[in-house]
């Protein structure tokens, strides 16, 4: 008899031929989670993995760290045994709680295994009902799971969900531009989701750089890594390259033409750092910048893929997104970001894109750019 926890992930089933590199992503994820972790060995058995416990293991630490990574569907403390009827019999009883109604759920993955598993729900739910436990097949209080693999059956009684989705690093890099509000962090978030490794981008109105790296810009990400396994690079950009030439842009299109003057630099970065887009946390119509025309007009200032992950999101669900992710009261701390400087009381809504063309050529915003990215810094969190 041997603890273990069981994983089972669910997109990753159905990748056919590269099933083995997305496999070996969520091994290594997983095993970096737990590297402060004890636990005898890792194993892929039939379309799962096998964490086997040993004595010094923090069972409750392990299963709070593998509800961060990606990729997982759902996983379960298991007790192990051989696939022997009897010692599967033995285990069920001594450890089913009596007094509940009960319901007995088997998976045969080897199928050579000598009865089917109706016949095994059977023979354990007799054994059960013999022992004065109560049968309900529509709504038990404990569902017991057994698992028969080759060369051992795996019983279990809580399902635990994980957060689905691609193991991180299975679908390429991308840059996020990371504003400090609510939105971004979870644009981020749901990249992650979808297999992508997340640089950050942030421009902000400081005298220097070092305002940054003791703001929540830092703890937003440090908070974000937890579910990647891995550090992030923080592309630090100062504004007051801009911030110069503000007045000559007009209030009501000032917003775009930052918004825009954020892409460029992106644009720039991303050329010598090889990400595959830019993520950002763009909310159809939630604010005057990102109505569809100016997010049209905004989008033209980048030759790389955009990527709008909340961009049909309520803002409540975003909010829900956050508070379930722990970035929202990091999000909603005090913080002196650009747009405050940019705001105005009635901006434009539909900006034509020959008026912004005007604006920077004006204001020559190449210039700009090249003069803000001499005083980029790279931070690694």
């Amino acid at each position: 008899m041997e603890q273990l926890i069981t994983v089972h992930y669910g997109e990753l089933t159905l990748k056919g031929m590269n099933r083995g590199e997305f496999e070996r992503i969520i091994l290594d994820n997983i095993k970096k989670a737990l590297e402060n972790e004890k636990y005898a060995r890792i194993e892929k058995n039939q379309l799962r993995l096998l964490i086997h416990l040993d004595n010094d293991s923090n069972k409750d630490e392990i299963i709070r760290k593998l509800k961060n990574v990606f990729g997982i569907q759902w996983f379960s403390y298991a007790i192990s045994c051989k696939p022997d009827l009897s010692e599967i019999k033995k285990i069920v009883l001594d450890n089913t709680q009596i007094g509940k109604t009960i319901k007995v759920n088997t998976t045969r993955a080897d199928k050579s295994f000598s009865i089917n598993s109706m016949e095994v729900n059977k023979q354990v739910g007799q054994v059960l009902y013999d022992k004065g436990f109560k049968v309900d097949i529509k709504s038990p209080e404990i569902v017991i799971n057994i698992e028969i693999l080759k060369n051992m059956a795996n019983i279990f009684f809580d399902k635990i969900a994980g957060l689905g989705g691609l193991p991180v690093g299975s679908s390429g890099r991308v840059l996020c531009l990371l504003s400090g509000g609510i939105d971004s962090p979870v644009a981020a978030w749901l990249m992650m989701k979808r297999g992508c490794v997340v640089d950050y981008l942030h421009v902000h109105p400081f005298a220097n750089n070092d305002e940054v790296k003791k703001s929540k810009i830092v703890e937003l990400i440090e908070k974000l890594n937890q579910f990647s396994q891995r550090k992030s690079r923080l592309f630090i950009f100062p504004y007051h390259e801009l911030y110069k030439k503000t007045f000559e842009t007009g209030n009501k299109n000032e917003l775009i033409i930052f918004r825009r003057f954020i892409l460029k630099l992106a644009n720039e970065l991303v050329q010598k750092e090889k990400h595959l887009g830019i993520a950002t946390g763009d909310n159809l119509a939630q604010v005057a910048s990102q109505t569809l025309e100016n997010m049209l007009a905004t989008s033209g200032a980048s030759t790389l893929p955009l990527y709008r992950p909340v961009l049909t999101y309520d803002k409540n669900e975003i909010i829900e997104v956050a508070k379930k992710i722990g970035t929202y009261e990091l999000s909603i701390k005090q913080y002196r970001d650009c747009c405050s400087l940019v705001a105005t009381k009635h901006p434009a809504t539909k900006v034509k894109i020959e008026d912004v063309n005007f604006i920077e050529d004006k204001i020559e915003i190449n210039k700009i750019v090249e003069k803000t990215i001499e005083k980029k810094e790279i931070v690694i969190i």
